[in-house]
C-alpha cells in the first residue's frame, strides 16, 4: 500500500505546483457583429480546354482501302465544345459520305460529354461516325 500511495502522492504535488499562479478571471461575451474577411478572392478553377486536330484512317468496305479524314475538337472540362472536319477521301462513294458527316457533325455533337459519345450514324456516315466516336473518347 506504501508503494501505491508515494507515486500518487508526488503527483498530486505536481499538480498542485503547475496549477499555483495567478488567476485571471475571463469573461466571453458573443459578438453580435458579422466577421469581416477581407483580403481573401476566390477565384474559380480554370477549365481544362484540350484541342486536338488530327487526320486519321479507317477502314471501309472494299477489302484493302482506308479513307483519310482530318478531325478538329475541342473538349471542354469533358464536354464537346466544337468539332470540325475535313474530308481526304479519294473515292466519291467516300467523299459523298464525308461530305455529309461534316455538314451534321457540330449540330450532332456540340455539348455531349467526350469520354461517352455514342451518336447515330451523323450524316448518315457509319464508319466515319465510328472512327470519329473513337477519336473523341480518345481525350
Amino acid at each position: 500500500m506504501k508503494k501505491i500511495v508515494l507515486p500518487l502522492v508526488m503527483m498530486a504535488s505536481i499538480v498542485t505546483l503547475t496549477s499555483c499562479g495567478e488567476k485571471t478571471n475571463v469573461t466571453q461575451t458573443p459578438s453580435t457583429e458579422t466577421p469581416v474577411v477581407t483580403g481573401v478572392v476566390v477565384t474559380p478553377a480554370a477549365p481544362v480546354v484540350l484541342t486536338r486536330k488530327e487526320t486519321l484512317s479507317y477502314a471501309v468496305p472494299a477489302p484493302g482501302t482506308a479513307d483519310l479524314i482530318e478531325f478538329d475538337v475541342t473538349v471542354t472540362d469533358g464536354v464537346i465544345t466544337r468539332a470540325a472536319a475535313v474530308g481526304k477521301a479519294d473515292h466519291e462513294f467516300s467523299k459523298n459520305w464525308q461530305g455529309k458527316f461534316i455538314a451534321d457533325l457540330s449540330s450532332k455533337v456540340v455539348g455531349k460529354n467526350a469520354k461517352d459519345l455514342k451518336v447515330d450514324a451523323i450524316g448518315g456516315a457509319s464508319l466515319t461516325t465510328a472512327a470519329f466516336e473513337t477519336f473523341v473518347r480518345s481525350f
